[in-house]
C-alpha cells in the first residue's frame, strides 16, 4: 500500500494515493485480492537509456481460472512468456497481458515467466508551484540522478486481483543502490555493477522501487533495523533522523504493539516528494531539510506502519488510516505538549474542514480514498482526525486505547473497513456505536448549532439562565459541553441535542458572565463565518476567483498572477486588468489584487495597524519598505460574507514568483510576509464573534 505524507502547510501523505488507486482500478485490480503470487523478480536498470530490463518468474495459486490477466505498462515490450516452462504466444495490448490456462493446469500452482523491457521517462518536477496532489504526475522514471517506480505503474507484471510476495534482485550501475519494502538481503558490488536484493515476505498489493547513489546508515531499535539511505551531502542530517526514527518506533510499539516489519528506512529522493510505503518513507532532498519534519511528519509516517501499512485499508469501503494516523501522530504530539496546543489543533482542523469542504462539495468520510486536493485532505485528514477524537470521548480513555491495540493485534496484514473498526470499538466499550458511525462516517456533512434567546433572571440569591440551543439545516445527535461562567464559579454542563432545538435551564449562584458551547472545540461542526478569520484556505476552495492587475502594469504582472493561481490550485479563475473590472464581477467573486491598484477604493477594509501603500506596507505598527519585502493578506469581502478579497503586494518583482509559489503553504493564516522569498511573519486577523458564545451584561447581581 502506498501513501503520501501530509506535511503542515505544504506537500504531502495518504495511506494509498488516489493516483495509485486510479492506476489499480483502471487495470481492474481488486482491492480484495484473491490470488496469491510469489515473484522472483530480476531487474536491470540502465539510467543512461532510461531503460528497465526485467525477468519475472511467478508461482501463482490460480485456482480454477481459465486465463491469467497481468498489468504491465504500455511502455513495455514483452520479449518472451513461458507457462510451466513452455513458450506461449499471448496477447499484450492496452497494458494487459492475457495468458490462457489449459484445463490440465487448473487447480494447481502454475509458473509464469515473463521477459520484458521498458522505457520509463516521466518528467520530474524541479520547483513545483502546486503541491496539493503530491504525486506530481510522476509514476515511473529512470534517470542518472535516481530511479522512481511507483506501485501500480506497471514496472513489473502484476496479476490482477492478487497480493504478492517478492524476492527481488536489482542490478544497477556501480554504487547505485535500490530500496523497496521488506528485508534487505544486502548490496553487492560485482564489477561495474551493484546488485541489491530484497525479500518481501508479507503479501502486498503493489511494490514501489527507488534507487540512487546512497550512503547507508543503520542502527537497531529493539528487533527493528532503522536505516537511512541518504545522498552524501545529507550526511549531517543522519544523526538526528536516526535518533528520531528509533524513538518513534519504540513509542508506537509500546502504544499499539510490536512493529510489523523488519526495518524502517528513511530514503532520500531526487525530486521533492513525501511518500510513505510499507517499511520506508521516500523524502525529497528539500523535504528532508524542512524544520518541522523530524518533530511531526516523520512520526506520522512511522505511525502509518501500524495503520495503513500494517493493518490494511479496504479502499472499497473508505480509507480510515489517514484520519487515525493524523490523530495518533500530529494531534497526539500537540496533546503531549499541552492542552492549549491540543485545543488549537482541534480548532484549526475544524476551520480547515469548514473552509475547504463546503456543503456543495462535501462527501462522506467513508468515500475518502486518498488526498488529491484540499477538499479530500480536509475530509480524510481533518474530519477523520476529529472523528477519532470524538470516538475517544464517546467510549472513554481505556476503551479507546485498548480497542486500538486490539484492532492492530487482530487485523494486522488484513484488509480492514470502518465496519471492522466499529465492531472492535463496540466490543471493547460495550456500547452500541451504530448511530455514531452512521452520522460521522457514512453520512456527509457536520452539524451547525447555535444559541438563541439567552436570558438571565435574578432570583433568591441566585440567577436562572434560560436559552435555546438549535441546529440546522440538518439534524445530528450531539452531546455538547456547555461552560457557564459565573462571578464566583465555572460549571461545565453536558447538553444533549437531537432535535431542531432544545431548551436550556441553568443556574448561577452569582452574577452570570459568559455561556459558551463546545468551548474546547471537541466536536466537529461547521463554523459560522464570523468565527473564521479570513485565510488563504478560503481562496483554495474558491468556486470562482478574479485576479485583478493594476491598470498600468497588467502585462508585466500577468505571468505572476498565473503562477499564484497555479500555486493556490485555483480551477475556475479569470485574470483581468483593473480598467476592465466590472462592478458586478467584483461584488460576486473572490478577489485577488495583484500589486497596488490605481483605484485604492478597491482595497478591502484593513484591521487596525495594517496599511498598504505603493512603496511599502505597515503591519502591527512596523513599516516594510525593503524592495525584497512582500505581503499577502486575505480580508473580508465588502459585499458578501461568503467571499474574500486578498492582496498580493510584492515591493519588487525579484522574488515575487518565489512568494507566489509559497503562499499556498500558509493556508490557515490570514496574512504572511516575506523578505527575499523567505517567510518572516504570519498570523490571523481577530475573530469577530461566535453564535455559541453569549456574554451577559449583568454585573454583581444586577440584570
Amino acid at each position: 500500500m502506498t501513501k503520501f505524507l501530509i506535511f503542515p502547510c505544504r506537500l504531502l501523505k495518504t495511506a494509498v494515493t488516489a493516483a495509485v488507486i486510479t492506476l489499480l482500478s483502471l487495470y481492474g485490480i481488486s482491492q480484495a485480492a484473491r490470488n496469491q503470487v510469489e515473484h522472483r523478480l530480476e531487474i536491470t536498470l540502465v539510467p543512461s537509456e532510461q531503460k528497465l530490463i526485467g525477468r519475472d518468474l511467478m508461482r501463482i495459486e490460480a485456482g480454477g481460472l481459465r486465463e491469467l490477466s497481468f498489468h504491465l505498462s504500455n511502455r513495455a515490450r514483452v520479449k518472451r512468456i513461458l507457462l510451466n516452462g513452455e513458450d506461449r504466444a499471448v496477447k499484450f495490448s492496452n497494458s494487459e497481458i492475457i495468458l490462457p490456462v489449459e484445463v490440465r493446469e487448473h487447480g494447481r500452482p502454475v509458473e509464469v515467466e515473463i521477459f520484458y523491457e521498458a522505457i520509463f521517462n516521466d518528467p520530474v518536477p524541479v520547483d513545483p508551484a502546486n503541491v496539493d496532489n503530491p504525486g506530481f504526475g510522476v509514476t515511473a522514471t529512470i534517470t542518472k540522478q535516481g530511479v522512481f517506480l511507483l506501485s501500480g505503474a506497471g514496472w513489473y507484471p502484476e496479476l490482477k486481483g492478487s497480493r504478492a510476495t517478492f524476492r527481488l534482485a536489482v542490478k544497477a550501475p556501480l554504487n547505485i543502490l535500490a530500496v523497496t519494502a521488506g528485508r534487505s538481503l544486502g548490496h553487492k558490488a560485482i564489477g561495474e555493477t551493484t546488485v541489491s536484493e530484497w525479500l518481501i515476505e508479507h503479501p502486498v498489493e503493489g511494490l514501489t522501487l527507488s534507487a540512487a547513489a546512497y550512503e547507508i546508515h543503520e542502527q537497531t531499535a529493539g528487533d527493528v533495523i532503522v536505516s537511512l539511505y541518504l545522498f552524501p551531502e545529507s550526511r549531517p542530517l543522519a544523526a538526528a533522523y536516526m535518533k528520531a526514527a528509533a524513538d518513534y518506533v519504540r513509542f508506537y510499539s509500546d502504544l499499539f504493539g510490536p512493529y510489523p516489519f523488519p526495518k524502517f528506512a528513511v530514503v532520500e529522493n531526487f525530486f521533492p516528494t513525501g511518500y510513505g510505503f510499507p517499511s520506508y518513507t521516500l523524502l525529497g532532498s528539500s523535504v528532508l531539510r524542512l524544520p518541522f519534519l523530524i518533530q511531526t511528519s516523520l512520526g506520522h509516517e512511522i505511525a502509518h506502519s501500524w495503520w495503513g501499512n500494517g493493518v490494511y485499508v479496504d479502499y472499497d469501503l473508505g480509507n480510515w488510516s489517514e484520519g487515525l494516523t493524523t490523530y495518533v501522530s500530529d494531534y497526539l504530539y500537540k496533546e503531549r505538549e499541552s492542552e492549549a496546543e491540543a485545543r488549537e489543533y482541534r480548532l484549526q482542523a475544524i476551520r480547515n474542514y469548514t473552509m475547504l469542504a463546503p456543503p456543495e462539495a462535501d462527501f462522506p468520510l467513508s468515500e475518502f480514498t486518498g488526498r488529491v486536493d484540499p477538499l479530500s485532505k480536509a475530509i480524510g485528514y481533518d474530519k477523520g482526525a476529529m472523528v477519532f477524537h470524538m470516538l475517544r470521548r464517546a467510549v472513554g480513555e481505556q476503551a479507546f486505547w485498548t480497542a486500538l491495540r486490539e484492532l492492530y493485534r487482530s487485523r494486522v496484514f488484513l484488509q480492514t473497513s470502518w465496519k471492522d473498526i466499529q465492531s472492535i470499538f463496540e466490543t471493547q466499550s460495550r456500547m452500541s456505536l451504530e448511530r455514531f458511525f452512521d452520522q460521522w462516517v457514512f453520512r456527509k456533512g457536520a452539524p451547525q448549532f447555535y444559541l438563541e434567546n439567552v436570558r438571565a433572571f435574578p432570583g433568591n440569591g441566585n440567577w436562572k439562565i434560560v436559552a435555546g440551543l438549535c441546529q440546522g439545516p440538518e439534524q445530528f445527535n450531539l452531546n455538547i459541553d456547555g461552560l457557564l461562567e459565573c462571578e464566583t464559579s465555572r460549571t461545565m454542563h453536558k447538553i444533549a441535542l437531537s432535535d431542531d432545538c432544545t431548551r436550556l435551564n441553568l443556574d448561577c449562584s452569582s452574577s452570570p458572565g459568559r455561556l459558551a458551547l463546545d468551548p474546547d472545540f471537541d466536536l466537529l461542526r461547521r463554523l459560522d463565518p464570523a468565527e473564521i478569520p479570513p485565510a488563504v484556505n478560503l481562496l483554495k476552495s474558491s468556486p470562482s476567483a478574479l485576479l485583478v492587475l493594476p491598470a498600468g502594469s497588467a502585462n508585466r504582472l500577468k505571468t505572476l498572477a498565473g503562477t499564484l493561481a497555479l500555486g493556490l490550485g485555483l480551477e475556475e479563475y479569470r485574470i483581468v486588468s483593473e480598467k476592465d473590472l466590472e462592478p458586478e464581477l467584483f461584488s460576486s467573486r473572490d478577489i485577488i489584487l495583484i500589486g497596488m491598484p490605481m483605484n485604492e477604493g478597491l482595497l478591502p477594509g484593513m484591521p487596525a495597524g495594517m496599511r498598504l501603500e505603493k512603496g511599502g506596507f505597515t503591519l502591527g505598527g512596523r513599516a516594510y519598505q525593503n524592495p525584497s519585502d512582500a505581503f499577502f493578506g486575505v480580508f473580508r469581502h465588502p459585499a458578501r460574507e461568503d467571499r474574500v478579497v486578498a492582496v498580493f503586494h510584492p515591493l519588487s518583482m525579484k522574488d515575487a514568483g518565489i512568494v507566489a509559489r509559497k503562499v499556498t503553504h500558509y493556508g490557515k493564516y490570514s496574512y504572511v510576509t516575506f523578505q527575499g522569498g523567505e517567510n518572516r511573519e504570519k498570523g490571523f486577523w481577530p475573530v469577530e464573534s461566535s453564535p455559541l458564545i453569549h456574554e451577559f451584561a449583568t454585573k454583581k447581581g444586577a440584570p
